[in-house]
């Protein structure tokens, strides 16, 4: 049970990162190229499109970090205050 928390754990760090991510990108693609979509080019859309989905796999890398670190504080202080 305990693991299969764990691993839930990680994957909801890791999809809520890669999610936030690729939005913010998205986001920045807006302010450079123009909120208006309809309106870019070819290459400016997979321009976006690469970069949104570049940044959410390093969005995705960095949430399950996230939850190995937040996995290692836990311990860490049950076990000290174990002592």
């Amino acid at each position: 049970m305990r693991k299969r928390y764990r691993t839930l754990m990680s994957i909801e760090y890791s999809f809520v990162m890669a999610i936030i991510a690729s939005i913010s990108a998205l986001g920045v693609a807006g302010l450079v190229f123009g909120f208006q979509m309809s309106h870019w080019t070819e290459w400016q859309g997979i321009i976006a499109g690469a970069g949104a989905t570049l940044a959410g796999f390093i969005g995705a890398g960095l949430g399950l970090r996230m939850s190995f670190v937040e996995r290692m504080r836990v311990r860490h202080h049950s076990h000290h205050h174990l002592r």
